[in-house]
């Protein structure tokens, strides 16, 4: 009984291990899509706040690549989210024309971003998974074409860092969790199963007594009742069967 009793408080353990294990990596990719969705989300409304002022100098009449005022209001947009790293203008053939990093401006304008907003058409494109993460929109002009896009390119290493602190927190967390539960649930089982040694001593002393309705009586509040009513019953009906068949021995011996 001690074995089991070991086995199946290991069998507790390693059932809470695989609940908490499983819960804490549902909730760290779920934090972690919820994460990227906001950071997203927070850089297409600072890029919609651009192309609305880029579509009210258009509709004055001026030119996509002439217009003065866009270098200003990029770098102010820039200084308002410490996130970006730099923000560029590029039109539809992929040519760089404004860029609050005066170190691209001999660069040509990576060619994931180009494929990417190219494949999006009039929607927002997000390229990630390279050297050069960004998150862009398209801008178009009075009459609904697509004149160029919006790229912000933002610090995913820092997003990273905060994902990897949520990780290292949500572990322990879990760590806590999991030495709480498989502690109560340890303790619930020995309680357990101490209840099962007492019934299975009650049972086994009662039986070896060789009185029937005492090792009945014996299990009147364990589980096992109603297995020793039904073993009992059938010593009995083997015990009478073999009494009859003596009868019939002793009779035909007699004869």
């Amino acid at each position: 009984m001690e074995s089991t009793q070991r086995r199946m408080i290991a069998v507790a353990a390693l059932v809470c291990g695989f609940a908490v294990g499983m819960a804490g990596l549902l909730n760290y990719f779920k934090y972690r899509s919820t994460a990227n969705n906001n950071v997203e989300q927070r850089l297409v409304f600072t890029g919609k706040s651009i192309e609305n002022s880029i579509q009210a100098s258009l509709s004055l009449g001026l030119q996509f690549s002439d217009l003065g005022t866009l270098p200003a209001l990029l770098e102010r947009e820039r200084a308002t989210d410490d996130l970006i790293l730099s923000i560029d203008v590029f039109d539809t053939e992929g040519k760089l024309l404004y860029s609050t990093d005066r170190l691209r401006a001999a660069r040509p304008v990576p060619a994931h971003w180009i494929a990417t907003a190219t494949k999006a058409g009039d929607k927002d494109w997000t390229a990630r998974g390279a050297e050069e993460p960004a998150v862009g929109i398209s801008i178009q002009n009075n009459f609904g074409l697509t004149i160029g896009h919006l790229a912000l390119r933002y610090a995913e290493d820092r997003v990273r860092q905060t994902e990897h602190a949520v990780a290292g927190q949500m572990a322990l967390t879990s760590l806590a969790v999991l030495a709480v539960a498989a502690t109560l649930a340890s303790l619930a089982m020995v309680a357990v199963m101490r209840g099962l040694s007492r019934d299975v001593a009650a049972v086994d002393k009662a039986l070896a007594s060789g009185d029937p309705a005492r090792a009945v009586a014996a299990t009147r509040h364990s589980p096992f009742r109603g297995a020793v009513r039904s073993f009992v019953e059938t010593v009995r009906a083997a015990e009478a069967k073999l009494a009859e068949v003596r009868a019939q021995l002793q009779r035909g011996a007699g004869a």
